[in-house]
């Protein structure tokens, strides 16, 4: 009998890499600062790590003591009015209020950050980025301010940026359950998973019943290759809030990568009655051939195509086992079930031709 195997390929872009060393160390050792420490610079000792290049939307300011400017009783009243218009989506009488105060007072951090938050909820993120910058230069320990032009920077996908920015935030709150998060999240997608594990752990201490907290540290463990805990991680996660379905496949994945594939047949079927789609029905098949259970396989691969008659992995499970039939029942040239197999990995190969092992085995079985 032949094994199947899990031809699916995942094609995606592959971020760039943080390079500088000095980014990385820092990072991770704001991670392991307890709340209150001093940093570094603080206590008056020498950095013995790369120092970062700072980027020039969040460069430390160099501004007068006599700009920081707080607001005036006056000022805080109409900040206030700004901001109520905000809550109730009335964007245009914040946005007036918030420039009318900076043209009276152009230092006026507070104005600057309504305004980011403004334009970050209207989703003009190219609008947001400077104002949230602004508000920093000005007040570079407002940490709503920091971890705002951080989250910005994200979400443009400025990352190396945003990284920046989030340890600032940490450096003001080094507890700060967001800012740690965002720390992982951003080492996950520059590559460096075990770095996201740091922070992600750093999460789950300062709020273990925190679903996200867990999933996101479930992610980072399994992309460092840690899949036993990543396991423990996704259960507890799951057991914390209602798991979406890019979980349970990421716990499927997990279990197969373990070999555990009685408990990834149990998260498939799971998956297959809270979400289903040809994508589980398929993990579902190939659970289950991997339990030997070849007519449970064939009936969830099959369900998948009736969902998608295109789905090319569920064809694959389809025509090998179609294929495994044929072997088994002594290679008859005119046996259906060679047929069937041939139709189908033909049928897939049309689908996706980048497949060269199943091309492999239409040559090899002369199919």
């Amino acid at each position: 009998m032949i094994e199947q195997t899990n031809i699916r390929t995942l094609r995606a872009g592959t971020p760039a890499r943080l390079t500088t060393a000095g980014l990385v160390a820092s990072a991770i050792a704001l991670a392991a600062l307890p709340a209150g420490c001093a940093t570094r610079s603080q206590a008056g000792t020498e950095s013995t790590t790369e120092p970062v290049p700072s980027a020039p939307t969040v460069r430390e300011p160099e501004v007068r003591a006599e700009l920081q400017v707080k607001p005036s009783e006056a000022e805080s009243a109409r900040l206030d009015v700004a901001r109520e218009a905000a809550g109730k989506d009335d964007y245009e009488t914040a946005l007036r209020v918030f420039r009318e105060l900076l043209q009276d007072n152009p230092t006026l951090a507070d104005a600057y950050t309504g305004m980011g938050a403004v334009h970050e909820k209207r989703g003009d993120l190219e609008l947001a980025e400077p104002a949230y910058a602004r508000a920093v230069s000005l007040d570079p320990g407002d940490f709503t301010a920091v971890s705002s032009h951080g989250r910005v920077l994200e979400a443009l996908g400025r990352w190396r940026d945003s990284v920046l920015a989030y340890q600032r935030a940490l450096m003001i709150r080094p507890r700060d359950l967001g800012s740690n998060l965002a720390m992982s999240r951003l080492m996950m997608l520059t590559e460096q998973p075990e770095s996201a594990v740091v922070f992600a752990e750093r999460a789950v201490k300062i709020d273990p019943q925190n679903g996200d907290a867990r999933l996101q540290l479930a992610r980072s463990l399994s992309k460092a290759g840690r899949g036993g805990d990543a396991i423990r991680e996704y259960e507890a996660a799951c057991e914390l809030v209602e798991p979406p379905a890019d979980v349970m496949f990421a716990l499927v994945n997990a279990y197969a990568a373990e070999k555990r594939y009685r408990e990834a047949a149990n998260a498939a079927e799971a998956l297959t009655r809270t979400a289903p789609s040809a994508a589980a029905f398929e993990r579902l098949g190939w659970s289950l051939f991997r339990l030997n259970e070849f007519d449970k396989s064939d009936v969830a691969y099959r369900s998948a195509i009736e969902l998608d008659a295109s789905y090319w992995p569920a064809l694959n499970g389809v025509g090998v086992n179609a294929l495994n039939a044929w072997l088994q029942g002594g290679k008859a040239d005119k046996d259906p079930r060679r047929d069937e197999a041939r139709a189908m990995l033909q049928r897939s190969l049309r689908a996706n031709p980048d497949q060269p092992k199943v091309a492999a085995l239409l040559l090899k079985y002369r199919l």
